[in-house]
């Protein structure tokens, strides 16, 4: 809710009012605010108008009218037509790829093993230029010094360790639901 008497009443004050549950503040503004009054008196109106409206229901028997007249037969026959076309050519096909494999085999392990020596070749190349990408960037000298005495490299790596091992723990911290309820958290 706002502070009073900076704002008139919004459509949450309007809620507090009828749910009784409006603070000091807003009281003492709807007793200052002639304007404020006369919104709750028209919301008050509008609310005593909607509970007097009538709940509607279907009456007994509605469901079985409005299915009798829905015609679904000729719908359902038709969808089942064309699922079934469909599900016949995609055996038909699907046999046709085997008998035409198992027909063509040596032409099929041709092409197979072409394509897995293009795509090794294409790794390979791929790893070969990220290496020489890697080598030519000019912090890569100062990382190759770094790495080349030993003892710096397990002290780095002791050191990675045990931040990883803080950081799980920090996280566990975190996602452990909490041993004593927590005040002011009621939702």
């Amino acid at each position: 809710m706002t502070q009073w008497p900076v704002q008139h009443f919004t459509a949450d004050d309007l809620d507090a009012f009828h749910s009784a549950s409006l603070s000091d503040s807003a009281r003492t503004h709807l007793d200052e605010c002639a304007e404020c009054r006369a919104l709750v008196a028209q919301d008050g109106a509008l609310v005593a108008a909607l509970e007097a409206l009538p709940s509607f229901s279907p009456t007994a028997g509605f469901t079985d009218r409005v299915m009798a007249q829905v015609r679904t037969a000729p719908v359902v026959v038709l969808a089942r037509r064309r699922r079934f076309a469909l599900a016949a050519t995609l055996a038909v096909m699907l046999g046709a790829s085997v008998v035409w494999s198992l027909l063509n085999r040596a032409l099929l392990l041709r092409w197979l093993d072409q394509s897995a020596a293009a795509i090794g070749q294409q790794l390979w190349t791929a790893v070969r230029v990220a290496a020489t990408n890697l080598i030519q960037q000019p912090w890569f000298a100062s990382l190759r010094q770094f790495a080349a005495s030993s003892g710096r490299v397990v002290l780095l790596g002791g050191g990675l360790l045990v931040g990883y091992g803080a950081a799980v723990f920090a996280l566990r911290r975190l996602l452990a639901p909490p041993s004593r309820p927590v005040p002011h958290a009621d939702w």
